[in-house]
């Protein structure tokens, strides 16, 4: 899904594959430098996908479709649960672990309905919002 978007989607779209790439990559990264998985809550997971999460936003404003509002969701989705795991010490990391694992799904398969139904974005552009939005 994500090399679908980079290699055939609009400026937006490939923005927001790379961006879900390269947090990817770096989630990889923190978890082989810190040696922690994801049952245990981490700080580093906790910062990048926050700051992965006002980036998507940042995408989703600047070029809006519905893949960007989605994927900026599931994002902040993610970010929540850590929040979640860091106020509440009583959540079971087998959960904690398994959110976090299926989290990014729904973000694949928005990518790939994008892919697919290339209409959804119509309603989105054909609005004047916002106002400083570049248009693909």
């Amino acid at each position: 899904a994500t090399g679908s978007a980079l290699l055939f989607g609009n400026k937006g779209e490939r923005f927001i594959a790379a961006t879900v790439l390269a947090g990817n990559l770096m989630t990889l990264v923190i978890e082989r430098v810190f040696g922690e998985g994801f049952a245990a809550f981490h700080s580093g997971y906790l910062l990048l996908d926050a700051g992965l999460a006002v980036l998507l936003c940042l995408i989703a404003v600047k070029y809006p479709s519905w893949l960007a509002i989605l994927v900026a969701a599931f994002q902040i989705n993610g970010t929540l649960a850590h929040l979640v795991k860091l106020l509440a010490f009583e959540v079971i990391p087998f959960s904690y672990a398994f959110l976090l694992k299926v989290w990014a799904w729904p973000m694949v398969l928005a990518m790939l309905a994008a892919r697919t139904a290339k209409s959804m974005s119509a309603p989105l552009l054909a609005r004047n919002w916002p106002p400083f939005a570049r248009r693909t």
